[in-house]
């Protein structure tokens, strides 16, 4: 069972250990989910200079890795414009695509963060990474539940949507890393993120209009993307008091 705790110092500064599989749950000298008693100290451009140093570390695996889970995510994808009352509409058109992309939003998560979490701790992530799913069926539970949540917040009322969305951006880190039941996961993920506002609600925006600034380009998206999914993790990462594996990563 994988361990995500960074494994080296590497010069800065005492990193600390992850939980990994098999160790202590988060809270564990308190009541469950608990925060720990330190004071998050992340920055928006030190987050942003990881990622891209960890892209530039091991660019093939993670670029292209990233890349099949996006495609597969906008297969389904569609859009419509109207021009002198004639209605337009585009998109990839392959049979299964809505499927496909469905199956792609509930179960890529779930692959991506357990990469996130590999770099995080200073292991190259390999392609077969990628389709590795730690604690599958809770996290696939965790990213079900949270995902309706937040589509009939948004049907109903816009705003808590949105605020479902953010308060949800963990989940499936929680899930991947302390092995917790669905349920669990999105309790884990609320109260960081509920708890952090000032600190982690920048990084939403942020890693938000770097994804939409990608889709101006192909090129652009698939550099957003993994850019910002690792944001993501140095972020669930450095919120918790612990840091982030540096240079060099580890094969």
């Amino acid at each position: 069972m994988p361990s995500y705790g960074a494994p080296q110092n590497n010069g800065y500064g005492n990193t600390g250990q992850g939980y990994g599989y098999g160790a202590s749950q988060p809270g564990a000298s308190g009541p469950y989910g608990s925060m720990p008693p330190v004071q998050p100290t992340l920055t928006i451009g030190d987050g942003l200079s990881w990622a891209w140093s960890r892209i530039t570390d091991n660019p093939v695996v993670l670029l292209v890795g990233f890349g099949i889970w996006t495609i597969l995510t906008g297969l389904g994808a569609q859009a419509s414009y109207t021009v002198d009352g004639v209605e337009h509409t585009y998109g990839l058109g392959i049979p299964g695509g809505n499927i496909i992309s469905l199956a792609a939003m509930l179960i890529g998560p779930i692959a991506m963060a357990h990469v996130g979490l590999l770099t995080s701790s200073g292991r190259k992530a390999r392609f077969a990474d990628f389709f590795t799913f730690p604690n599958f069926l809770q996290g696939f539970l965790a990213m079900l539940l949270s995902g309706l949540a937040t589509v009939i917040g948004s049907i109903f009322l816009i705003v808590p949507g949105i605020i479902l969305y953010y308060l949800f951006t963990f989940v499936r880190y929680a899930a991947v890393e302390y092995h917790l039941n669905a349920i669990a996961a999105m309790r884990h993920s609320m109260r960081l993120l509920s708890a952090n506002v000032g600190v982690l609600l920048p990084f939403a925006l942020i890693g938000f209009l770097l994804l939409v600034a990608g889709t101006a380009t192909v090129i652009g998206w698939i550099v957003t993307v993994p850019l910002v999914a690792l944001m993501t993790t140095y972020a669930y990462v450095r919120v918790q008091g612990r840091d982030v594996a540096r240079y060099p990563s580890q094969g």
